[in-house]
């Protein structure tokens, strides 16, 4: 069966409700971190990490997954399209390609030009991958897959990695510490980062991004 199209409407409203539950589900963890240091509050830091991290890569694959399903329902030509679209298009194509010589490179290229002006079919099973263990490499790596500028995200690459780092010590075992005010920064700031995840996503869908930019005469 032939995938519908997604409008840009579908996409802030699948990508929104997927925000929206996960933000309000981590308040509610965050209300109820005691204010004043006890052991009760150091069990609530150090479970409320791992459902932190949890939650944002939650948030990265979901979101990126279905602005990918976005693009790749518009069937553009290869030859409006950036060149990850056009990869992850011809990727099986390519993959039978045995490319050892002149005459095979020639004949590979001869291909690309004969399928730049088809319609393109865009994989989006199984593309987007975490590796349950989403280090800022990781998610540099999920930003070039779907075209998203990474600039915007730099400044939270310490943070993502702390983060990774503190919920793989909970999560195997280890006893970590979690200072309170440390916390309470990354709960804010991976929240952000959140929202500027949805923000980029929602603004690369509606300004076509994921097109090939025209050089000017």
């Amino acid at each position: 069966m032939a995938r519908k199209t997604y409008t840009y409407d579908q996409l802030t409203h699948l990508i929104g409700e997927d925000y929206a539950w996960r933000r309000k589900e981590l308040k509610l963890i965050n209300d109820h971190i005691p204010n004043n240091p006890s052991p009760k509050q150091s069990a609530a830091l150090r479970f409320s990490v791992p459902i932190l991290y949890a939650h944002w890569e939650g948030f990265v694959k979901k979101s990126t997954e279905i602005y990918l399903e976005f693009v790749a329902r518009k069937y553009l030509k290869h030859s409006e399209l950036k060149p990850q679209f056009i990869a992850l298009s011809l990727s099986k194509k390519l993959g039978n390609l045995e490319i050892k010589n002149l005459e095979e490179k020639s004949k590979a290229v001869e291909f690309l030009i004969n399928e730049f002006e088809k319609n393109s079919n865009i994989l989006t099973t199984n593309v987007i991958q975490t590796k349950s263990n989403l280090k800022y490499r990781v998610f540099q790596e999920i930003l070039f897959v779907t075209g998203i500028d990474e600039a915007k995200f730099s400044k939270y690459k310490s943070l993502i990695n702390d983060l990774v780092d503190a919920r793989n010590n909970i999560a195997h075992g280890d006893y970590l510490r979690v200072d309170f005010n440390t916390f309470e920064i990354m709960f804010l700031e991976i929240q952000d980062a959140m929202q500027l995840l949805k923000t980029e996503i929602e603004n690369s869908a509606l300004s076509e991004e994921y097109k090939l930019k025209k050089a000017s005469a």
